[in-house]
């Protein structure tokens, strides 16, 4: 078992960031996210989106409008297994986000 952490800005375009990804460590085919952040200094929206590879089904997990300054934290445990991803998008650009979880 290892732990992660990933930050950067989110894209405004196409099928969005991707913030983690299901990938084998030891053998296992398994990653959470535990953790993600997201934050700019004007009004945005999120869209965060969970990719299931094995179906190759792309489902909105839940859009946020936020007014500007506004950091919002998602504290809710996401399972990836293999090839599953975890994309958010931001419909304006220097949107900054943080992410940590487990790699099993």
């Amino acid at each position: 078992m290892e732990e992660f952490s990933k930050q950067g800005t989110l894209a405004t375009a196409g099928t969005g960031t991707v913030i983690a990804t299901g990938t084998p460590v030891l053998g296992v085919f398994l990653s959470k996210v535990t953790t993600m952040r997201f934050h700019n200094l004007l009004a945005y929206t999120i869209d965060v989106y969970k990719y299931e590879a094995l179906t190759s089904t792309t489902t909105l997990i839940y859009e946020l409008n936020l007014s500007a300054g506004d950091t919002v934290t998602d504290t809710l445990t996401y399972a990836l297994n293999e090839g599953d991803e975890i994309r958010v998008l931001s419909n304006i650009s220097n949107t900054t986000y943080y992410a940590n979880g487990i790699l099993y």
